[in-house]
Parts: structure tokens; sequence; C-alpha cells
């Protein structure tokens, strides 16, 4: 009965009990302050309820003393400390904490046949439930071939998310802990197949509320037991999950990553459109075991990017168009990473000991660095307001029929 009442005097902005609360012509109730602060943020247009996208008013915000009388009434129970260690538990932790760790959760299958079919079911688990649902949110996806170390990659960012107020390199973890999350492992041979989600949210603060942050592994892109159609829309789909989306390419940028991100580009734009949302929001091109130069790092990254739009920009006519103008935005960055070093990629468990040290102090820089931004990469639609797990749910399954998958 506490948490259902809990629900109901929640500001779904700052994702806390209502202070000072106010109603605005939709009827939704929010407290003062995070709503001033919120329309402050956008521009006129962004005059919607932050829940329901209704057009209102920005000078109708309305005391709402009935409200402000449910939560005194609340906050005075005879049982008031029970909620409020309910109250900061969710605070420190998040809406709807887990207290169960997370998993992979597997997002879309695929038949023998090469047919995707997305899991409604783990879609509303990750996206609709323990307060995700209400919440704005984060996608962390990543694409490239098989077998470049993504899963990888993404194990380490659930090391730095576990972690958050820690400010040194100690969230890497020990020296010989194996790296556990997403199924990972070294070979040849692919190991991920369709399109998997850590089950659990992290709760990232910001200065307007809690973003909750969720990681996607995709399969290799170019994975020779795919065929060309099957591979552009697993691709294409993980573009249109992440708002934060990692193109994972080894060695250099080379045509081959351009032609592929060239297609994943066209399909996710023409879905896109349907359900309102931007193909790339914000584009990290990681290039893996970078030997070309000294300069790492996002310094050569800028370098390498800067080559490549020049080498397409000369090209008459432009051989990847929307390639060039994904590489061209400001939201779009590289960063270059060294080889890992040969024992990590000889039967090692992906603990430190077994990485060269230049490689571990890329992966720490570059994890770290995205971490802390990934609460500024949250979904918005095409009129920049903020989408939340609800909402994003319900655009992801047009967008799925768009690619004519199936549903289970």
């Amino acid at each position: 009965m506490l948490k259902r009442l809990q629900e109901d005097i929640t500001c779904s902005i700052c994702l806390d009990i209502l202070e000072d609360p106010i109603s605005i012509e939709c009827g939704h109730n929010f407290c003062r302050g995070c709503l001033s602060a919120h329309w402050s943020g956008v521009s006129a247009w962004g005059s919607q309820c932050p829940e329901c996208r209704a057009p209102c008013s920005r000078d109708r915000m309305t005391p709402d003393t009935r409200v402000k009388s449910l939560v005194e009434k609340i906050r005075d129970l005879p049982c008031k400390e029970t909620l409020t260690a309910t109250v900061t538990a969710s605070s420190e932790q998040g809406p709807g904490a887990q207290l169960e760790p997370g998993r992979p959760v597997q997002l879309v299958h695929l038949d023998k046949e090469g047919g995707l079919t997305l899991d409604e079911e783990a879609l509303s688990r990750c996206l609709e439930q323990g307060g995700v649902e209400d919440a704005p949110v984060c996608l962390v996806s990543i694409i490239g071939e098989q077998r470049r170390g993504k899963s990888f990659l993404l194990n380490y960012l659930l090391r730095r998310l576990r972690s958050p107020d820690v400010k040194d390199g100690s969230w890497m973890g020990r020296e010989e802990e194996p790296l556990e999350g997403f199924e990972w492992r070294v070979g040849a041979r692919s190991v991920t197949k369709g399109v998997w989600v850590w089950s659990q949210p992290f709760w990232v603060p910001t200065e307007w509320g809690k973003v909750a942050v969720l990681l996607v592994d995709t399969e290799g892109s170019m994975d020779i037991a795919r065929d060309r159609e099957t591979s552009i829309k697993l691709s294409a789909l993980s573009m249109l999950l992440g708002s934060y989306q990692i193109l994972n390419v080894s060695s250099q940028i080379k045509d081959p990553d351009l032609e592929y991100l060239e297609m994943f580009l066209h399909v996710a734009e023409e879905v896109g459109k349907e359900y309102g949302l931007e193909s790339i929001q914000h584009l990290d091109l990681l290039v893996r075991d970078w030997s070309n130069s000294t300069v790492l790092g996002s310094d050569g990254g800028k370098e390498h990017l800067r080559d490549v739009q020049q080498m397409l920009e000369e090209t008459s006519p432009c051989k990847h168009p929307k390639a060039l103008e994904a590489l061209s935005r400001s939201s779009t960055r590289c960063y270059l990473m060294p080889f890992p070093g040969k024992r990590i990629m000889t039967g090692s468990q992906g603990s430190l000991r077994d990485m060269d040290e230049d490689f571990r102090d890329s992966l720490r820089d570059y994890v770290t660095t995205l971490v802390g931004s990934a609460s500024r990469h949250v979904w918005r639609d095409r009129h920049g307001a903020l989408l939340t797990g609800t909402q994003l749910a319900a655009r992801i399954m047009v967008g799925t029929g768009q690619l004519g998958m199936g549903s289970q």
C-alpha cells in the first residue's frame, strides 16, 4: 500500500516525492521547481507535459493543494520510517531498484532462415518496469564486425556503471578477476546471436532527475554465417535502439566499414521516420588495434576522422553520402585504441593482468568518458522532447514492424 501511495505522490521528472506540487492543464502533477527547470531547458515548442506530451501553457501551473495535503498526510503516517526508508533507497539506487543482479536477456532472436523475432516480454521487462517506464533513458548500443571485442567492451562498461562513485581506476576490478556479464570468449567463432540487452538499468543522476542507462549487444554485422540483408536489419535495429551508438571497427576506418554504415543508416533512417526517431543521436567510431601512429585516444581519433571525411569529400560523386553526413556531425567522435596484447587474445579470461599497459590505460579512459557523458545522450524524439521507457518501447514496436520482424 505504501508503495502505491508513493507512486501517486512521485514527480516523474526528479523521481522523488513531490515538493510544492503543481498541476498543469492535462492534469499531471510535478514539483514546481522540476517543471520550471525542465521547460526552461527546451524551446518554445517544448511546452508539453513531460509525461503525456500534451500541449501546455507555461503560465498555467496551478498549486495543487489536495496533492500537497496528501503528501503531508502520508509523511505523517505512523509508518513514516518505512516510507522514508523506501524513498531513500529509491533515490540512491533508482526507481524500482532491483536487488538481484542483472543478466543478459535476448531481445531479438533469429531463426534458421534468417527471420528476426522481437521478444516483446523482454522489451517490456527492460523498458516498462522498475521505474524505467516513466524515466528518461539512454541505451548504449554497439555494432560492428564479428569477433572484435564488442561484448568484452560492454562488460567493462558494466563494471564502471556498477561503481559510479569510484574516482580512481579500481572499478576495473582485481588483476586476476575474470570478466563476466555478456557472454564472450576469445577465438574466431562468433558468440553473440541476435540482439541482447542487460536486464538491469543503471541509474545516473543529473541536474533534472535520474536517467536509466541500459546496454545493448548485437551480433557481428559481417558474420559470414548470416546473409547481407539479415546483418543490415540487425545493425539498423541496433542503431534505432541506441541513443549512444558505438561502431566498433578494426585497425582503421575502411571502405567496407563505410559501406556497411551507409546501408545501416539508410534502413534506420527510413524506419525512424515512421516513429519519429533519429537514426543516430550520438555516434562513437571506436577503432581497435590501431597501429598507424603513436597518437591514440580522442586526439588520434580526431585526426583519423578528419582524414576519412576528407577522403569521402574528395570522391566525386561521394560513394557514401549518408556516412559522410553522419561523420560530419558534431555529435560524432572517433577514438583509437591499441592492440590489447597477445595474452588476452589467447585463452584469456579478460582479466587486467593479461592486458598490455597502453591498452588498459586506453580502455579505462574510453569507458570512463563514455559513462560520464551517457546521461547527456538520452532518447529524444525529432522535436527534442525526452522519451520515457514506455514511449520508447512503443516506438520500437512500430519500428520492428517496419523492418518486417515478427514478435512473440
